[in-house]
């Protein structure tokens, strides 16, 4: 059986409105809100340092300087090239996770033991699999993101995440499905639904798995429509007929439990002695269509046909762009953007065969883009938030209490990923989202339910977590593992490593001022930086602060690099502490 998480689940949207928040003056605000009337022609203006975060904030998981760095010298044209060049398919993860359980542990419980080192996306599981590999593949999938280059790709696989959201199902079901989405980006999003409508995972999810011909389930059947497809907005009018319709075509398409509990890939197949073999009709929405029905194996060819009539509508290209416009650019609409952006972003989507990235790039580049009300206009969700510190430095390992009991297992090639990227997995659930486990059907709240959208993420209990988060990180690390002897090992910022990056590195005012441009989604004020500035110094000279900069580039020794450390530990601990942080 699928595994749940243990971590408990953080409903944002009970949480939002348990802090008796004041909508009306949340929807007056975005009412007021400045309406962009610029379209989807080329953007002419300044191609400066703001423009290419605002470009790298929206299309990566998590901002980091190192990406700033890439675009540097690149026209626009060419920022995009690069952005949209897909990253190379990561090795399958492998058995990291061998020091938490043992082989008679894993065999005890009636799994399928794995040796340390080899792949274990494709064995079998007819008892599921031990939480350790659970956590190893979503450190897996923490580390390609954290680690991609600068590129889309592993941005569009959140967004096909969200959009075609199913639950955990096994480490199995979960990385056959994570890599279809990965091969996804890059292919029709016609293609794409129909690998979603085949995938073992969804069929289990949305109970594909056990539709009958003669009580044909109509979980999926509805939501290839309402949320994956064609959308439910004032212009999308299929009926409840088309729904049972859609379910009677899709009957008899199931997975192989025997392929799932033996080694390879989950097959899926058709049978179709479990298919309705009469004739489905569909409503004017559909244009009156008429899937015949077809027996035998031909049967199967039935939901091609059903494919091909969805996408036919005007409406699925205007919904797909609308879902783009809003997780990319911003998430409330208006009349004026559906004129000028969706509506001829969706005839560039028909006219693309259904690529996504055909009207992506056209948005990417367009004056409405780069208006800069769009700037800085939205809360990060945590993995935008966490990702992007764990981007942003390079990391030693403490044990404060006992300074030798540091456990080979975490700095082991062979196991220190698990380690390093396994606690994200509790720190971003903590903050409102489970990666693997949307909270329903329909995604994340934040991307989609009106008028609340991003600001779902932020309420007292969420924003204290990522305070308790940001401050932690910048103070003394966050903690992997317990000690062999005593004490926890921390993953601790390289701080004065990360100093000697800077331009100018022996002027305080000049760190203040890079770091927050590095760091921050937004300017702080004088009064901020002063604030800073005072915690750092702590009564000492301006001088006194340059001269230890100075002393540990000329004698990079420990003791050196610890005193400077220290010095500007107040630095991380209160610019991850600014509400700036969380923009994007």
């Amino acid at each position: 059986m699928p595994q749940k998480s243990p971590y408990k689940p953080i409903d944002l949207v009970d949480l939002f409105y348990k802090e008796n928040v004041d909508l009306k003056s949340i929807l007056n605000s975005r009412k007021t809100k400045v309406v962009v009337s610029s379209g989807i022609t080329p953007y002419g203006g300044i191609w400066g340092k703001e423009q290419k975060k605002h470009l790298l904030n929206r299309t990566l998981m998590g901002y980091a300087y190192r990406h700033l760095k890439d675009l540097e010298n690149l026209s626009m044209d060419q920022a995009i090239d690069l952005i949209f060049t897909p990253d190379a398919k990561p090795d399958p993860p492998v058995n990291d996770y061998f020091n938490e359980i043992t082989r008679e542990e894993v065999e005890s419980s009636g799994h399928i033991y794995v040796p340390p080192g080899e792949p274990y996306v494709e064995v079998g599981e007819p008892s599921g699999s031990p939480w350790p590999r659970h956590q190893s593949l979503y450190a897996w999938i923490f580390k390609q993101n954290i680690e991609q280059k600068t590129s889309i790709h592993w941005k569009m696989v959140f967004f096909l995440h969200n959009l075609l959201a199913t639950g955990r199902g096994s480490v199995k079901m979960q990385f056959q499905h994570m890599d279809m989405l990965f091969d996804s980006v890059y292919r029709g999003y016609k293609e794409t639904i129909k690998a979603l409508t085949l995938d073992p995972m969804m069929l289990d999810y949305l109970n594909l798995q056990g539709s009958q011909k003669d009580n044909p389930d109509e979980n999926y059947a509805r939501e290839l429509q309402e949320l994956f497809t064609v959308g439910k907005g004032p212009n999308s009018k299929f009926t409840e007929e088309d729904v049972v319709a859609a379910a009677r075509v899709l009957v008899g398409w199931r997975f192989s439990w025997e392929t799932k509990n033996k080694q390879g890939k989950i097959q899926t197949y058709f049978e179709p002695w479990n298919h309705d073999k009469e004739d489905k009709q569909f409503s004017a929405f559909y244009n009156h269509t008429l899937i015949k029905g077809k027996t035998g194996n031909d049967g199967a060819t039935e939901l091609d046909e059903l494919l091909d009539m969805i996408f036919n509508t005007e409406e699925c290209a205007l919904y797909l762009c609308r879902r783009l416009y809003q997780f990319f650019v911003y998430p409330v609409l208006n009349e004026t953007v559906e004129a000028n952006v969706i509506t001829p972003l969706a005839e560039i989507l028909r006219a693309s065969n259904y690529d996504l990235m055909a009207p992506l790039k056209v948005l990417l580049k367009s004056e409405h883009f780069y208006d800069t009300s769009f700037y800085n206009a939205m809360i990060k969700a945590p993995t935008e938030f966490v990702f992007g510190l764990m981007k942003e430095f390079s990391f030693d390992l403490r044990n404060y209490q006992n300074e030798t009991d540091i456990p080979s297992k975490v700095t082991d090639a062979a196991t220190a990923d698990f380690y390093k990227y396994r606690p994200i997995d509790w720190n971003i659930n903590n903050q409102g989202l489970n990666y693997m486990e949307p909270p329903s059907v329909s995604g994340w709240p934040a991307y989609y339910q009106a008028p609340v959208y991003d600001l779902f993420w932020i309420n007292s209990y969420t924003i204290s977590q990522r305070t308790q988060f940001g401050n932690s990180f910048g103070r003394w690390g966050y903690g992997l593992v317990s000690g062999d002897i005593e004490g926890w090992v921390q993953l601790v910022i390289n701080r004065a490593d990360y100093l000697l990056t800077f331009e100018d590195p022996e002027n305080i005012d000049r760190v203040i001022d890079e770091i927050s441009d590095r760091l921050l989604g937004a300017p702080i004020q004088d009064r901020a930086k002063a604030r800073i500035k005072n915690q750092v110094l702590q009564g000492a000279s301006e001088n006194y602060y340059a001269q230890l900069v100075r002393t540990y580039m000329n004698t990079p020794t420990e003791e050196h690099k610890n005193t400077l450390s220290n010095r500007i530990e107040n630095l991380f601990g209160a610019l991850f502490q600014l509400g700036e942080i969380h923009l994007f």
